[in-house]
Parts: structure tokens; C-alpha cells; sequence
């Protein structure tokens, strides 16, 4: 008798849905096959697990559908989220490779170097000190500055001193 019924039972939904789908609008008709759907998605799980055929674990991967309908509008940031994933490892490779613009951009003359801190040939030690002290306070990354300026100026006082 109970395998008699299932069938009667699935075609009766059957016919009920083709006649609310003829008889709907399209919206309407587009809930109607959602609800069918998970109506028969939810049968067939609650079938499966009655009977002792299904997982546990599939079945609360199944009750987890009805939040896969909130959570499908949330896909179309996938493209955003995905553009600032990116940016962000190109920002960390960019901030990388800044080590080695510290490298390439040395400074090697004295001239330069009085250039940097902005000094005349002849300044003295103290000089020197004072120059690399005012713009270090400016130009420190913990203010505000960059390594680059920072490198720089540390560079400039060494060749300066020695």
C-alpha cells in the first residue's frame, strides 16, 4: 500500500503544478518553480532520511539550501571582492619591491650627499648632525615619511661623517 501511495501522492503535485504554472504570471511562475523544486528537494531528503539512506551530514547540507537563496544576491560582489584581493597582493608586492628601489637608489658622492641634506661643501660635523636630526624629524616613516627619504638621509650623514 505505501508504495502505491508515494506515487499517487507525486503525481497529484505534479498535475497541481502544471496547472498554478499555466495559470500564473511569470513572476509568479518563477516562485512556483523554486517552491517546487525545494519541495521536491526537501520530499526526497526527508524520504532518503526516513528510510535510513542518507548521511547525516547531507542532510544538514540540505537544510542549508534555503540560505543559498540570501546568499545568491551576495554574488555579485564575488568580481569586487575578488579586484581588492588582488590590489591588496599587489600593494604588498609593490611595498616589496620599494626595499630594492632602496638598494638601487644610493647615493655614492659627497656632493650628492650635501645635496640631500641640503649643506654646503665645508659644513662641519655638527652641522652635519643638526641637518640630518631637522630632516629626520620630517622625513621619518614614523611620522609620516617614507623609508625611502629615511634611507637617504641616513645614507647622505654616513658618507658625510666618514
Amino acid at each position: 500500500m505505501f508504495r502505491l501511495l508515494i506515487p499517487v501522492i507525486v503525481l497529484i503535485a505534479i498535475i497541481l503544478f502544471v496547472k498554478a504554472y499555466n495559470s500564473g504570471s511569470p513572476q509568479r511562475r518563477k516562485k512556483l518553480v523554486f517552491g517546487f523544486l525545494f519541495s521536491v528537494l526537501f520530499a526526497g531528503v526527508l524520504f532518503l532520511t526516513l528510510t535510513g539512506r542518507l548521511h547525516y551530514i547531507a542532510a544538514v547540507v540540505t537544510g542549508l539550501i534555503p540560505f543559498a537563496r540570501r546568499i545568491y544576491p551576495l554574488l555579485r560582489y564575488v568580481p569586487v571582492l575578488r579586484r581588492f584581493v588582488s590590489e591588496r597582493r599587489k600593494g604588498k608586492q609593490d611595498k616589496d619591491e620599494s626595499g630594492d628601489e632602496l638598494k638601487k637608489a644610493t647615493i655614492t658622492t659627497r656632493d650628492d650627499a650635501l645635496k640631500v641634506l641640503g649643506l654646503a661643501e665645508g659644513a662641519s660635523k655638527q652641522e652635519i648632525v643638526d641637518a640630518h636630526r631637522k630632516l629626520m624629524q620630517k622625513c621619518h616613516p614614523d611620522r609620516g615619511g617614507n623609508d625611502f627619504l629615511a634611507a637617504q638621509l641616513n645614507q647622505a650623514k654616513d658618507i658625510l661623517l666618514s
